[in-house]
C-alpha cells in the first residue's frame, strides 16, 4: 500500500513537470580534462516562466574521490546575460555507500537551481570540473535536464 501511494506520488510530480531539454555529452575515455568544456545549446523557450536545471553525471568505478566539483556557467540570449555556479557534487559516502543510481555505472543528478526565462529566450551553457587533476578518470558522461 505504501509501495503504490509513494510511486504514485511520484508519477504524479513527472507529469506536473515538463523537460525542455535533456542531453549528455561524452567524455573522453581517457578521463574529463580541466579545459575540456561540455556545451549544451538550449533552444528558444516557447514559453516565459521559471525552468529549473540540473546537471547530471555518469561515472564508474575508476573516480578516485568521493565527490567532484563542477563549474556551470549559463549566457541567457538575446539579453547577453550571464551567470556562473560551483556545484559540489557527492559521488560516495565515507564507508563507500555510492549515493547514485546504478550498479557498476552510475547516474546522478544534481541541483543547478532555477532561473527565470522570457519568451523566445535561448541558453548556451558550460560545464566544467574544477579539480586539482588536470585530468578526472571515472566520469563517461555530463548531462544537462532542463524542466518547467
Amino acid at each position: 500500500m505504501i509501495l503504490t501511494l509513494a510511486i504514485t506520488g511520484m508519477l504524479t510530480a513527472a507529469c506536473n513537470r515538463s523537460v525542455i531539454y535533456n542531453h549528455y555529452e561524452h567524455v573522453d575515455n581517457d578521463g574529463w580534462e580541466r579545459n575540456d568544456t561540455m556545451h549544451f545549446y538550449i533552444p528558444p523557450v516557447k514559453q516565459a516562466g521559471n525552468y529549473q536545471q540540473q546537471v547530471m553525471l555518469r561515472t564508474n568505478n575508476s573516480l578516485p574521490f568521493l565527490g567532484i566539483s563542477i563549474i556551470v556557467e549559463q549566457d541567457i540570449y538575446p539579453m547577453g546575460r550571464k551567470l556562473r555556479e560551483r556545484i559540489d557534487c557527492p559521488l560516495v559516502e565515507k564507508n563507500g555507500h555510492v549515493l547514485g543510481n546504478g550498479i557498476s555505472c552510475y547516474q546522478y543528478t544534481f541541483d543547478v537551481g532555477n532561473i527565470e526565462l522570457n519568451e523566445g529566450d535561448s541558453l548556451h551553457v558550460y560545464v566544467m570540473h574544477h579539480m586539482k587533476l588536470e585530468t578526472m578518470p571515472g566520469i563517461s558522461d555530463v548531462g544537462i535536464l532542463i524542466s518547467q
